[in-house]
């Protein structure tokens, strides 16, 4: 398994695939760095600077441009050989078709972890050079977050995966991303608890969770519902691509 993710990773060294990550990495580190900025309250005295504002406003950026992006980077990985005409040869290989199907879908956990990782290390790095100081229970609960995020919206690939490989082409995951992105940044600006059933957006459960200080209180009464169809969509699409990537003729894509 190792020897063939990383040769899935060696495959992406020289492709435009990074671009992608930085066009999450990139928002989300200067829309968090809004909480750097002079605050003064109503009484003029200056207002600290606040990690967990920043954690929130790093996870509202994932939360609304993440589902697009991962799903082109999924579109990306998957359906790159289909495009290129070398899924003939892949299909070719002494190994099984799940095994490099699995390898694909951890290169995209990969790279789902980088774009959120990225910008909390921002977070953790604007703070030591501000305050020269860490609040641990604060930088537990962006930990928290961020991992709860890269989980989350991994349960939504297989579905991206599915749309490359029936559609053979990036095109397909490119406007889901879009109308999911669409219908994402208008439920989290409406604060809507349900938002969190469709399964692209039960990543904003966390950064809601987060926030409770902050924008919103209360408990999300739909996470129970919200985690159980995510669960169901990941398993049903994972099942699918396994059975269609195996049952796939050799000659597909030529």
């Amino acid at each position: 398994m190792f020897r063939v993710f990383h040769a899935e990773i060696m495959k992406l060294r020289k492709t435009k695939i990074y671009w992608l990550v930085l066009l999450g990495v990139l928002p989300a580190c200067l829309v968090s760095s809004m909480a750097l900025l002079p605050k003064i309250s109503s009484d003029g005295t200056p207002i600290d600077l606040d990690m967990q504002e920043m954690f929130y406003h790093q996870g509202m950026v994932l939360s609304v441009f993440g589902p697009a992006l991962f799903a082109l980077i999924t579109g990306y990985v998957v359906a790159r050989e289909y495009q290129e005409r070398t899924i003939n040869q892949l299909f070719s290989y002494p190994t099984s078709r799940t095994i490099f199907l699995i390898a694909k879908l951890l290169v995209v956990l990969s790279l789902i972890v980088i774009t959120v990782a990225l910008p909390f290390v921002f977070a953790i790095g604007s703070t030591l050079l501000i305050r020269h100081t860490l609040d641990i229970p604060v930088l537990w609960l962006g930990m928290k977050m961020n991992i709860m995020i890269c989980v989350l919206s991994f349960g939504a690939i297989p579905t991206a995966a599915a749309l490359s490989m029936v559609g053979k082409s990036i095109m397909p995951n490119a406007v889901l991303g879009v109308i999911v992105s669409l219908f994402a940044g208008i439920s989290e600006a409406k604060h809507s608890m349900s938002s969190i059933l469709f399964p692209w957006l039960t990543p904003y459960w966390p950064v809601r969770d987060l926030a409770q200080d902050i924008a919103q209180s209360g408990p999300n009464p739909y996470v129970i519902p919200a985690l159980t169809i995510l669960i169901l969509t990941f398993i049903i699409s994972l099942i699918f691509c396994i059975v269609y990537y195996n049952r796939a003729d050799v000659h597909s894509g030529t």
